[in-house]
């Protein structure tokens, strides 16, 4: 009830704020003074859209300035400024940049007799309003920059601070889920945090928007205007295209296949080097805009289809196992016979992605001063995820999965200008989102056969038969202004509502396991002799009868419902000419609208005691959500033009910024709190294994244990607050010789509030490692409270930094040419990243010395290090009817982090069950600090290497850590976590336009295009170059296993180790994507008009 009088409350406070977030709009201010100086009051203002006719009009105020607000963004603009007695003042060829406040001071000249109107063109090399690190990309760089994937993330990367990688988009250090993504205003966020695109449909590959309905893209890293929130890295805004008084057209076709894709990489003969194999990526589109009613009433729509197919063949004469051919002719039919199933085939398989992008926009001028747009956009996708065969696996079809995904996403705006003093923005949005990750086929175990070396895989994907995530985000945001004087007051509202269904269970289709050393493993399962199973399932609730499985099992997937609520007021004061201030202050107010339903009694009752003789649970219990925070946010920014001719300037601020969190990670309330779900297992009992059931009856009859409670549980302190960090910079910009803009930035943010992760079924530790190493030592077979196997409590910690300094040369367009070159180093320590999807996870993930429930502050695998991007384009029109465009983006930065690790290292310190080795070695300062030997398993014992061998292997490790500039700096100290790094990489992409254009009677252009891109260039012109690292694969990614745990000497603690390490702890990573080493190419054919 008190959640509900709260929403009330807030509602109606909402109400007297006249009803933003995502920057959708630019605006223009100024001051008007004669040539003496002295301000001129009442000076009209006018600005107007040419291709639109869209009028933008104000006067200035007892003080001599102007604002003109929520102005459409691009151009160009022509602004009028007129006073009686006076010379009128008109600058042309304006463009504003989304989110830009472009400044024009106008200095009107006294006329005794009728003069022309004074025309300067629009100039400026410095934004006068600027505060924080920002970039801005316009209409012409998204068309002309090189672009592979069409994605936004190909345009972000133009942001210094950013650093784009598989694991997705990352600014500043920082995670890449607490970025915010907004498209018109409305919220574009996979909000539930799945996708590592930050984007919905990202978890099936698909974009959520085609490149040419956007108009602008804006990175903001630093703002201190509070009405930007709602992430703690960095804010991502785009905005899309509309229509003109002149209808305007484009249909394009984008094709690449393994013909356009380069062998492998790398310095070996050219012999052995291998193509990719065949695929097909083909991007089909239209877009078209105009008016309806000109200079009133526009639109625009957009539809583009993409259709990719990728073979997976099988080389039969490359596998490794025992297995042939018949063999497994003889596995299908018998799956077929005895079961009825088809596994699928598994030589040629073909994995495919498709999405269907339809967007149609209207804009409004309703008046002079009120403008109404409404965008909708649909996204359909489907990506057939397959498994690719190797040397040691074979995979058949079924194994794969579907994902499905729809997205459709709707954003209105009206904006208002009420007299000379006030104006408002409001943004109403609606995003609904439906991902059904399925499997392929029927229903049916998950099987795995050890087939001697290699592994035959067969059967149902055992994560996606009971894996949904659907999604309804509501987004209501507001800002109003008043101007007063030297002062513009900004009071506003923004505003998220939630409501999320996520249905997931692993292993909710058995996976059954048949490894029987030297056995003919595959003939067993044909036998019917039994496995090893691990089976997963809906726990009943006390009106059912029977399980229920896949998407029906609705006990794995309650809906929730919450909401992110944010209210700021702010001032921006023109202290004088030279000087703007802003100050503000903002709360964000996320709310939980209930608790979990399913209510774990006992747990609260029986187990919370055993806990908190260990642990302070701070509030915590079993289904129940956190309490309301307030979190409140001050931010102050700067801007002071030196010289007062704009060409120098400082500026900067500080203040705190309140991210979102991804949703998976509190919906783990609901879906881990032991008791809607079981799992059954004979995995960890070798002395006992289950007959093979088939179907789904026979699971329900079998594999059910019924044991409630039992399985994982999340808690989350009762005031647990979502991720807040305060971040500080200064800049300064310089206008150079030869139209130069020089700009050098520092940025540092500390972190208040990030994830914190405890395994509280934990006991402390029970010893120490003997020798040298004497780090705890734990028993993980003993929990605390044995019906449970993980008990995450989530809380809060304040440890953790980032810093970032940047020096950037740029070079507006000028004659054809443009571009920029910036060097920024950043560095990001922390004490949790946060990259896992399910709390324990995170756990997992965590390294430390004196275990995982005591983490070490460390080096993030956010950190970048340096990072080099460079632009350079040049356009020029030639002989009337060509146009020809060379466009190139480098980016050189210094390889990813990782840590030396051991092997088995949960066995080492035995505080985990799974297969995360985090714990870091200690560099050894001589042969007497480390044991080498190995575990005989036959016998069951760890063997201790004789003498010899003992030397061999010291002196083959000694010569290792003597190469590696970092270990060799550590000997006798434990190795820190991220402190080691792949090799600097380098890359360029390429863009060539060829514009063939004729210009029609009324002036209209007609243009044939022809594009070819190239993502790393540098590949491509020499197979050693381009060359782009990774270390460690799966959950062990960023580690480099040096030593194997094998045991310990007997009767002691001493640990054994082998190295049998050769080679780099990295390998050259051979794909052909964006974080590829091979070449790759694109061919585009346009039509415009």
């Amino acid at each position: 009830m008190r959640t509900y009088l709260l929403l009330f409350c807030v509602f109606c406070c909402s109400l007297q704020l006249a009803w933003a977030q995502g920057t959708t709009t630019a605006s223009m201010n100024g001051v008007v003074t004669d040539e003496n100086g002295d301000p001129i009051p009442g000076a009209s203002v006018q600005a107007i859209h040419v291709p639109t006719g869209s009028e933008y009009v104000n006067a200035s105020n007892e003080d001599g300035y102007f604002r003109l607000a929520n102005m459409r963004v691009g151009g160009p603009y022509t602004v009028t400024i007129s006073f009686v007695g006076y010379q009128n003042l008109v600058r042309e060829n304006i463009y504003l940049d989304l989110g830009q406040t472009y400044n024009i001071d106008g200095v009107l000249s006294e006329s005794v007799t009728e003069l022309a109107d004074v025309v300067i063109s629009a100039g400026g090399l410095i934004d006068g309003n600027r505060t924080g690190a920002e970039t801005n990309v316009s209409r012409e760089q998204i068309m002309s920059l090189p672009t592979v994937d069409r994605s936004l993330a190909d345009f972000t990367r133009l942001t210094p601070q950013a650093n784009i990688t598989q694991q997705g988009i990352s600014i500043a250090g920082i995670n890449n889920r607490f970025n915010a993504i907004y498209i018109d205003g409305a919220v574009n966020n996979d909000v539930f945090g799945l996708a590592n695109s930050g984007t919905n449909g990202g978890q099936a590959g698909i974009s959520p928007i085609s490149l040419d309905a956007l108009e602008q893209i804006q990175v903001v890293v630093a703002p201190y205007d509070v009405t930007l929130g709602g992430f703690s890295g960095g804010g991502i805004n785009a905005v899309t295209r509309s229509g003109k008084n002149e209808f305007e057209g484009s249909a394009y076709y984008y094709f690449r296949n393994e013909k356009l894709a380069g062998k492998t990489p790398g310095d070996i003969p050219d012999s052995e080097r291998t193509s990719l194999a065949p695929f097909t990526v083909k991007t089909y589109g239209a877009r078209l805009g105009g008016p309806i009613v000109k200079n009133k009433l526009f639109f625009f729509a957009n539809v583009e289809l993409l259709r990719e197919e990728e073979p997976f063949p099988f080389n039969a004469a490359e596998y490794q196992g025992n297995a042939t051919a018949a063999d497994l002719d003889n596995l299908v039919n018998f799956l077929s016979s005895e079961y009825g199933y088809n596994p699928g085939g598994y030589l040629n398989n073909v994995q495919t992605r498709n999405s269907d992008k339809v967007i149609a926009k209207l804009d409004w001028n309703i008046s002079q001063d009120h403008k109404l747009s409404f965008r909708h956009s649909y996204v359909k996708g489907e990506t057939i995820s397959l498994n690719r065969p190797t040397s040691q696996n074979i995979y058949f079809y079924n194994t794969g999965y579907i994902f499905p995904t729809t997205t459709n996403s709707s954003a209105l705006e009206l904006k208002s200008n009420f007299g000379n003093n006030f104006s408002n923005d409001l943004i109403l949005g609606y995003t609904r989102v439906r991902d059904d990750r399925d499997i392929l086929g029927d229903p049916f175990p998950g099987v795995e056969i050890q087939d001697g070396p290699a592994v035959i895989k067969f059967g149902t994907d055992n994560f996606s038969y009971s894996n949904i995530v659907f999604q309804d985000v509501y987004t209501l945001t507001d800002n109003f202004n008043w101007y007063n004087g030297r002062h513009t007051f900004t009071f506003g509202t923004h505003n998220e509502f939630f409501t999320i269904e996520n249905l997931f269970s692993i292993f909710s289709t058995p996976l059954y396991s048949y490894d029987q050393p030297s056995a003919n493993n595959l003939q067993r399962f044909i036998d019917g002799e039994e496995g090893f199973v691990l089976f997963g399932h809906e726990q009943l609730s006390p009106e059912q009868s029977q399980i229920r499985l896949g998407d029906a099992a609705s006990n794995l997937g309650p809906t929730f419902n919450a909401m992110q609520m944010a209210f700021y007021a702010q001032d921006e004061i023109q202290v004088n000419s030279n000087v703007k201030l802003t100050a503000g202050i903002r709360v964000d107010i996320p709310i939980f609208l209930e608790d979990p339903p399913l209510v774990n009694e006992s747990f609260n009752t029986e187990t919370v005691p055993m806990l908190q003789e260990f642990y302070d649970l701070k509030g915590a219990r079993a289904s129940k959500a956190p309490a309301t925070q307030l979190l409140w946010s001050p931010r102050v920014g700067f801007n002071w033009d030196v010289t007062g001719d704009k060409s120098t300037q400082l500026r900067g601020g500080l203040g705190i910024f309140t991210s979102r969190v991804p949703w998976v990670w509190p919906g783990g309330m609901f879906i881990r709190n032991g008791v809607n779900s079981s799992l059954y297992g004979s995995f960890l009992q070798p002395d006992f294994a289950d007959p093979f059931y088939a179907t789904p009856q026979e699971w329900q009859q079998n594999l059910f244990n019924g044991n409630s409670p039992s399985g994982d549980v999340d808690l989350f302190v009762e005031d647990f607050k979502y991720p807040q960090v305060f971040r500080t910079n200064i800049a300064v910009d310089q206008v150079l010789p030869w139209g130069l803009v020089g700009s050098a930035e520092f940025m540092y943010t500390k972190t208040l509030n990030n994830i914190d992760v405890k395994n509280v079924n934990l006991r402390p530790a029970v010893g120490e490692l003997e020798g040298p190493d004497d780090r705890p030592t734990f028993n993980i077979s003993d929990p605390i409270d044995s019906r449970y196997s993980f008990i995450s409590l989530i809380d809060n910690t304040s440890e953790g930094y980032t810093w970032n300094t940047t020096f950037k040369l740029e070079k507006p367009m000028d004659r054809g040419f443009a571009g920029s070159l910036a060097y920024s180093f950043t560095r990001a320590d922390a004490l949790f990243d946060g990259r896992g999807f399910i709390n324990s996870t995170n756990w997992h993930n965590t390294f430390s010395l004196a275990g995982r429930n005591n983490p070490m502050l460390g080096r993030s695998t956010f950190d970048v290090g340096s990072r080099v991007t460079g632009v350079l384009s040049y356009r020029a029109e030639y002989a009337n009817h060509f146009a020809t465009t060379i466009s190139l983006f480098y980016n050189g930065q210094s390889g990813e982090p990782y840590s030396y690790v051991y092997q088995n290292s949960d066995a080492l310190t035995s505080e985990d069950d799974q297969d995360y080795n985090r714990a870091l070695i200690y560099v050894p300062a001589s042969q007497s600090d480390i044991v080498f030997g190995t575990f005989d398993s036959d016998a069951d014992e760890v063997v201790v290497a004789s003498s010899e061998e003992q030397a061999a292997q010291w002196n083959a490790l000694n010569a290792f850590i003597e190469n590696d500039d970092y270990l060799s700096e550590r000997r006798g100290q434990y190795a820190e976590q991220n402190k080691s790094r792949a090799p600097f990489a380098s890359v360029f992409d390429l863009k060539l336009l060829q514009d063939f254009y004729i210009t029609t009677g009324n002036g209209q252009r007609h243009t044939l295009q022809v594009s070819f891109d190239v993502f790393n260039l540098s590949n491509l012109l020499n197979s050693n170059w381009g060359q782009r690292y990774f270390v460690g694969s799966g959950d062990n990614r960023y580690v480099y296993e040096l030593l194997q745990f094998e045991g310990f000497q007997e009767g002691t603690n001493r640990p054994v180790y082998s190295f049998n390490q050769s080679g780099e702890p990295w390998e050259v990573n051979q794909a052909s994507g964006s974080e590829g080493s091979r070449w790759a190419a694109q061919i585009g054919v346009r039509y415009s008009f």
